[in-house]
């Protein structure tokens, strides 16, 4: 016997699941009960999507909340009629979902949607809403676009806490310090109540002086505006702690930390005082803290891998590095970068490889330019241009920059292709990026080692009429190097004498190098007289001749030059 197929109990809008799913987002808002909503294809009310809307935002999903906004503002009618409406009298928009939006529209990719909706604000006379003004202040922060925030806190009817303290850390992310001082002072003289918040952006504004002075007197400050419980709260040690560090005084930063009480000491403010030894060089002792960290989360482990790099401990570096991947935690962007200063120094190529299979799983050099960069430079100094050109262009034009592109041109250069170097520059042009004293060193480069005179000339000249770059020893040494490596050693040395400056050693012995493989003693003699003045121990003996064989194709010659000079037996004269 066959079983009839049960037919499904379709839920109607205004029934009992509907209202009880309206119920549960009133109670608790989730978005289990908003997919629900969702599948059985009911309608969420206004006053309902309201309430959804931080939800979406903390999830993760800041498109999702403001396309659920504009539907809210689609289906709001003023004068509810049908049973199920009848359920949500609320009045939306609110201060609260406004904020919520506004919210999103901050980590949005472009501001206009939250230029949208402050239309809408002036619109609808939510101005005057002090929470929805403070949201607006704080979207206006997060795009960097400071001038309008202090335009906006200007006209604002009122004010409270939270508005001055989302100006003053607006002023001490955009690195305008004298603006937070400004409005710190104007804070304390209109009688506003000062808060934790408060004391961390002013102790972010003295951290970025980096003046001691002014940090104790921050320090004291904090003590008596604020009560101890939240004087010692996360946030606070944090600022103090973090400010000592940036003003170079690492043991008073210690000795804060040690103060502290121990819920205050979370793995951040471990990791901002292992920073600090790192910064002053004192790696052991920051090893010795890292040991004793309860908790060690990647921060940590990047820092102190860091702080060898910087100490010229690359060795230790690697190996700590090694260490950290066992025990589970994955790398990042910065941890990356960092690693990979390392591998260039070491030449750890195997190990780079590795890195690039490992960030590649996830698509991060295509679309982080700054990870690109080092992978394009350690593949480019080990000879391994085409990987280093691949690279280049596994990274979408939108992500590149100027930085890249640099990396990019003298890893052609230095591995002998001019023209594509040259070539690269004008790509470079063509997708609207400005280059800068570093690009034309390549490029001169590129052009001296392939023989490209005129197009060096060319380059040259175009700097600071073109660009706007004014060009400095290094281009003009590279534009000696270049006439020098051509033969025109005549050129060469007019071109020295006519230096806006007095040109270095430096200079002068390229010019000495060229006129050595070229065999002109006439200018070879003049330029030596030129060295000697600048340095009265210079003695034209002692040049070694394997040094004038840099180029590769001399690489032959000059192994042989310095294996008859190392086994030749010292003449003794005698009488």
């Amino acid at each position: 016997m066959r079983r009839r197929p049960g037919r499904a109990i379709a839920a109607a809008p205004g029934g009992f699941l509907h209202l009880s799913l309206l119920a549960s987002l009133r109670r608790r808002p989730s978005l289990q009960a908003h997919a629900q909503l969702l599948l059985l294809g009911l309608p969420l009310p206004p006053a309902a999507a309201s309430r959804l809307l931080r939800p979406h935002l903390r999830a993760g999903h800041p498109l999702a909340s403001l396309r659920l906004f504009l539907r809210m503002l689609r289906d709001h009618q003023a004068s509810p009629t049908s049973a199920t409406a009848s359920q949500e009298q609320e009045t939306v928009p609110n201060s609260h979902s406004l904020s919520a939006a506004l919210a999103a529209c901050s980590r949005h990719e472009s501001p206009f949607p939250g230029f949208c909706i402050h239309a809408f604000l002036l619109k609808s006379g939510f101005n005057s809403d002090i929470f929805a003004a403070n949201s607006l202040l704080h979207f206006y922060a997060s795009f960097g676009l400071h001038s309008l925030s202090r335009k906006l806190f200007d006209e604002m009817p009122l004010r409270d806490t939270v508005s001055f303290n989302t100006l003053i850390d607006s002023y001490v992310q955009s690195g305008c310090i004298d603006g937070a001082f400004g409005m710190f002072r104007n804070m304390v003289k209109g009688g506003f109540q000062l808060d934790g918040w408060t004391i961390t952006a002013l102790l972010g504004a003295c951290a970025e002086l980096r003046d001691l002075m002014v940090a104790k007197a921050a320090h004291g400050f904090a003590r008596r505006a604020l009560r101890q419980k939240l004087f010692n709260s996360e946030e606070v040690v944090i600022g103090i702690v973090d400010m000592y560090v940036k003003c170079g005084a690492v043991q008073l930063a210690r000795k804060v930390f040690d103060l502290s009480e121990e819920k205050a000491k979370n793995v951040r403010v471990w990791s901002v005082v292992l920073s600090g030894y790192a910064r002053a060089g004192e790696i052991d002792e920051a090893q010795r803290l890292f040991n004793e960290m309860p908790n060690k989360d990647l921060v940590a482990w990047t820092v102190l891998i860091g702080g060898y790099v910087q100490a010229g401990r690359y060795n230790e570096a690697l190996q700590l590095f090694e260490e950290m991947e066992a025990t589970g935690l994955e790398a990042d962007e910065v941890t990356v970068v960092t690693v990979l200063s390392a591998c260039v120094q070491r030449g750890a190529i195997d190990l780079a490889k590795r890195l690039h299979c490992l960030v590649n799983k996830n698509g991060l050099v295509s679309k982080n330019a700054r990870v690109a960069t080092s992978f394009v430079h350690i593949y480019a100094k080990h000879g391994c241009i085409q990987t280093a050109m691949d690279v280049f262009r596994g990274v979408a034009d939108e992500f590149k920059t100027v930085e890249l592109f640099n990396a990019m041109i003298h890893g052609l250069s230095h591995n002998g292709y001019g023209e594509k170097a040259i070539s690269l520059f004008d790509e470079m042009e063509s997708l609207g990026l400005h280059p800068d004293g570093t690009t034309f060193v390549g490029v001169l480069c590129a052009c001296s080692r392939s023989g490209l005179v005129m197009q060096g000339y060319k380059m040259f000249n175009s700097m600071l009429d073109k660009y706007g770059v004014k060009p400095d020893i290094k281009h003009y040494g590279c534009m000696v190097d270049l006439l020098g490596r051509a033969g025109r050693l005549d050129d060469a040395y007019s071109f020295i004498q006519n230096l806006p400056f007095k040109a270095n050693r430096v200079i002068w012995s390229s010019l000495l190098t060229a006129c050595k493989i070229h065999g002109n003693n006439k200018i070879r003699k003049l330029v030596e007289n030129q060295i000697l003045a600048l340095d009265t121990t210079y003695k034209p003996e002692k040049l070694t001749l394997s040094g004038l064989f840099s180029d590769k194709k001399r690489k032959e010659v000059a192994a042989k030059v310095r294996k008859a000079v190392r086994h030749k037996p010292e003449q003794k004269h005698t009488r």
